[in-house]
C-alpha cells in the first residue's frame, strides 16, 4: 500500500518531536476584536492558498519542542522527500520554499504547480477548478451548500447551473486519527460552504479535514 507524503511528513514531524497545533475556530463577526483573534489565528493554522494561475501554496505551521535535528537537517529531509515523489511522478512540479524554526515552531511553505501535483503528494482527495471541470472529473456534486451571504441553499441542479464559478474540494478516503484544521485561501469571493467549514472574510475559510469531502464554492 503507498503511504501518502503527507502522511510521510507528518511522520518524520513526530521523529523531530512535532504535533499538531489544533485549533478550534469559530465564526467571525464584524467586530474588532474578533477581527484581531481571527488575524492571530490565520498566523498560527496551517494553511492552504489558492493561487489564480493554478498554484497551490502550501504553509505547515508545527509545534517544535525537541530539537533531534537542526533547522537544515529537517529541510534536507523534506527535500528527499520531494525528490523521492518527484522521481516517480516525473510531471509533478513541487518546490520547498521555505523551512524554518522560530520560538519553538516550524514554518513549511511548499508550493504545487497544480492541484494533482498537491493531491498526489499529499495523498489526499483534492481538487480546484471549475464546477464544470469538478464535474467532468467525477466528483459528486450532489450535495447541499449554504449561502455565505443570505443563508440560502444550493444543491447540484444549481451548482451545476454555476458551472464557470470555482469550488475547492478537500477531504480524505478514510477517517484520520485526529480531525485536522487548516485555512483556505481563495483568489475571488467565497460563495458556498459546505459542512465543515467556517467562513473567515471574503475569501477565505477554515475547514475540518475528517473523511470525505469539504467544500467550497467562489467566484
Amino acid at each position: 500500500m503507498k503511504i501518502g507524503k503527507s502522511v510521510i511528513l507528518m511522520l518524520c514531524f513526530c521523529m523531530l518531536g512535532l504535533t499538531a497545533c489544533g485549533e478550534v475556530v469559530q465564526r467571525e463577526n464584524d467586530s474588532n476584536s474578533n477581527k484581531e483573534a481571527t488575524d492571530e489565528i490565520a498566523t498560527t493554522v496551517s494553511s492552504l492558498s489558492i493561487e489564480k494561475n493554478g498554484n497551490i501554496s502550501s504553509t505547515i505551521i508545527e509545534d517544535f519542542f525537541e530539537s533531534y535535528y537542526d533547522e537544515e537537517g529537517l529541510k534536507s529531509m523534506i527535500e528527499s522527500e520531494i525528490d523521492a515523489y518527484k522521481a516517480e511522478n516525473t510531471s509533478a512540479q513541487i518546490k520547498l520554499k521555505s523551512c524554518k524554526v522560530k520560538d519553538g515552531v516550524v514554518n513549511v511553505l511548499m508550493e504545487y504547480g497544480d492541484y494533482q501535483a498537491y493531491a498526489g503528494y499529499n495523498g489526499e482527495i483534492f481538487f480546484t477548478g471549475t464546477i464544470q471541470d469538478a464535474n467532468m472529473a467525477g466528483f459528486d456534486l450532489n450535495v447541499t451548500l449554504s449561502s455565505v451571504s443570505d443563508g440560502t441553499t444550493a444543491s447540484k441542479p444549481e451548482l451545476l447551473g454555476m458551472g464557470d464559478s470555482h469550488i475547492v474540494i478537500i477531504g480524505y478516503e478514510e477517517e484520520p486519527e485526529q480531525p485536522e484544521q487548516l485555512r483556505i485561501n481563495c483568489f475571488d469571493e467565497i460563495l458556498y460552504v459546505g459542512d465543515g467549514v467556517t467562513t473567515s472574510g471574503k475569501k477565505s475559510a477554515y475547514v475540518e479535514l475528517t473523511n470525505g469531502y469539504r467544500i467550497i464554492v467562489f467566484k
